[in-house]
């Protein structure tokens, strides 16, 4: 009989919802001021007309995109959701016996070793083996990939009005934190719900800075060309600023940047398009072709990397005459 996803989420423990609720309370202003500073976008703007203010308020909410109602698994991926629950435990065992092997070979080193060490050491070997296997089995029938293949932010959202055309104009927007997604993934990836929680809440920042910030002149990437842009552009820019970000804030969060990374490895390709900008590019080529695309309503990858290309060597003759 399948598994449905739906009832693996009815079984994530209530006290979830408190630790994502404390977490974005604690985190939300230090994640907000580290996006502003990396793409130089604000919320708030003073020109001329006097401005406008745009709030976008996290939610905390125990449901989930509608795309996971009719996700399931096979029965037979009962033992691969066992092994979730304890990846954790596997990776410490398949690092920690690799140690107690170093320590068994010291101890036989020393006067009366044998008598200290008091163990097959083939024993040792065969639980390291082990439980390297179980991780195996787990990677290749690893849920949060298949999950992660729907075509939406299953974590968190970022949701807004998209018919605003004015690029000087607000646009209703919010950000939803799905509370049973976040603690079922978090299990499933062996990771804390506190610094999971970090990763989305960052991610959804990035797209409401990208789309609803301001730029110096005032304007803003309207919410109706932002919709109709390419999944890999926004979603590039997404992820080249949540990175950015859990970086300057590694030290108040020091385990984001790492799930961040397991994530990545699972997340399908639109999630990959920024990967080439953080090793060819600046952070400040990157933001000045964003800049372009929002200024003349482009929306696709390829027109941003043509942009960036062209940053990228206007930028270098200013970058070679600070050395």
């Amino acid at each position: 009989m399948p598994i449905l996803l739906t009832d693996l989420l009815e079984r994530v423990p209530k006290e979830v919802e408190g630790r994502v609720r404390a977490t974005r309370d604690r985190a939300r202003n230090v994640l907000r001021d580290a996006i502003r500073a990396e793409c130089r976008l604000a919320m708030r703007t003073d020109v001329e007309d006097g401005g406008a203010s745009a709030q976008v308020p996290i939610e905390v909410l125990p449901g989930y995109p509608e795309a996971l109602k009719a996700l399931s698994f096979p029965d037979e991926l009962r033992h691969v959701l066992l092994l979730t629950r304890f990846r954790r435990s596997l990776a410490e065992v398949a690092s920690g016996t690799a140690g107690l092997l170093q320590l068994y070979e010291a101890l036989k080193q020393l006067p009366n070793g044998s008598d200290w060490a008091g163990v097959d050491p083939a024993a040792i070997s065969d639980t390291r083996e082990w439980a390297l296997e179980m991780l195996r089995r787990l990677e290749t029938h690893d849920p949060v990939g298949k999950i992660l293949t729907v075509n939406e932010d299953i974590l968190g959202a970022y949701i807004y009005r998209a018919d605003v055309h004015d690029e000087f104009a607000t646009n209703s927007a919010r950000i939803a934190l799905y509370w049973c997604v976040i603690g079922l993934v978090s299990d499933w990836l062996g990771s804390s719900v506190e610094d999971l929680t970090v990763v989305v809440m960052a991610h959804e920042l990035a797209h409401a800075y990208t789309q609803l910030g301001a730029d110096i002149e005032g304007r803003r990437w309207p919410s109706h060309h932002f919709g109709e842009a390419e999944t890999d552009l926004k979603e590039g820019l997404a992820q080249f600023y949540t990175l950015r970000a859990l970086q300057r804030v590694h030290g108040r969060f020091p385990g984001a940047i790492d799930v961040f990374d397991t994530l990545l490895a699972k997340q399908p390709g639109p999630y990959h398009a920024h990967e080439p900008w953080v090793e060819h590019f600046s952070p400040e080529a990157v933001r000045q072709a964003m800049i372009e695309v929002r200024r003349w309503q482009e929306g696709t990858l390829e027109q941003f990397t043509d942009r960036l290309g062209r940053a990228g060597e206007q930028l270098k003759p200013l970058k070679d005459s600070l050395f």
